[in-house]
């Protein structure tokens, strides 16, 4: 038989003194909550502390920054250069974002990992690709860049493809370098 002996408030918490007996010769009290919201958060606490002290989701990010130039045909145009910036995962060993900022504008326009094709058909050690990687301007896609090493990694083998995707239009940026003067990101 069960019987509440007595009820405290404590703020949002209800306690109850219960008093419990198989038979009446051994009656025993007990003090028990009854407080749904203080279950629930005592509840999500606890999950949280379990989910973050077990597995802390930690990742070494690397940034990296090339740069690329277009020379147009006429001399009365000025080169277009733009640097690129990517962001690595190095435990994953996956990109995890990039943007491209052409000319030292201060407007970066954030680039979409599309995909990564090997081009290495004799040897896999020597690292030509090809990585395409979309624009996004006004939550659309603007064009198409086409990353493209080839030649065992040699500088001269660097370039990009970019595909305006209203036209259609293909322009090739060349590599630059690792010491371009030129080439910063402007915040």
């Amino acid at each position: 038989m069960i019987k509440i002996a007595d009820t405290f408030n404590i703020g949002e918490l209800r306690l109850l003194a219960v008093e419990e007996s198989m038979t009446d010769l051994l009656p025993r009290t007990f003090v028990r909550y009854d407080c749904w919201g203080i279950q629930m958060k005592i509840g999500i606490c606890l999950l949280a502390i379990i989910t973050f002290s077990c597995g802390m989701a930690r990742a070494e990010v690397q940034s990296e920054t090339a740069c690329y130039v277009y020379v147009p045909r006429d001399s009365s145009s000025k080169p277009i250069k733009f640097a690129l910036r990517t962001y690595v995962d190095k435990d994953l060993k996956k990109e995890v974002g990039a943007f491209v900022q052409y000319n030292a504008s201060k407007e970066t326009i954030p680039l979409v990992f599309t995909k990564y094709v090997s081009t290495d058909t004799d040897s896999p050690d020597l690292g030509n690709y090809e990585i395409s990687r979309v624009e996004i301007v006004d939550k659309k896609i603007a064009g198409e860049y086409v990353f493209i090493q080839s030649g065992a990694g040699n500088t001269q083998g660097k370039y990009v493809v970019y595909t305006k995707a209203k036209t259609g239009k293909r322009i090739t940026f060349m590599y630059t370098g690792d010491n371009d003067a030129d080439c910063k990101i402007v915040n």
